[in-house]
């Protein structure tokens, strides 16, 4: 498949957009939640020459952090998507 109907199939305006989008909006959020944990992890691990209590502890519970984020990510996504499906089928 080439690279413009690609493209044009994403583009089409026969199909709505709201699933595309929120399904692009969900792997953007994706990323930005792995990078401000890894950001995190970071900052936590350059810490432990000052406070080794809050490095510790901040070291164990970035990974819980970020899980949970990601999870109510996925959450919110489905229940706009479940919205989404539905004001699809009022239509029909």
């Amino acid at each position: 498949m080439s690279l413009m109907n690609w493209l044009s199939n994403f583009l089409s305006f026969e199909k709505p957009l709201g699933e595309l989008l929120t399904r692009l909006l969900f792997y953007l959020f994706i990323i930005f939640i792995l990078w401000r944990g890894v950001e995190t992890l970071v900052f936590y691990l350059t810490y432990f020459g000052e406070n080794f209590g809050m490095a510790l502890w901040g070291i164990l519970k970035t990974p819980v952090v970020v899980i949970v984020q990601l999870l109510m990510l996925r959450v919110f996504t489905e229940a706009v998507l479940a919205v989404l499906r539905l004001d699809k089928s009022h239509e029909e």
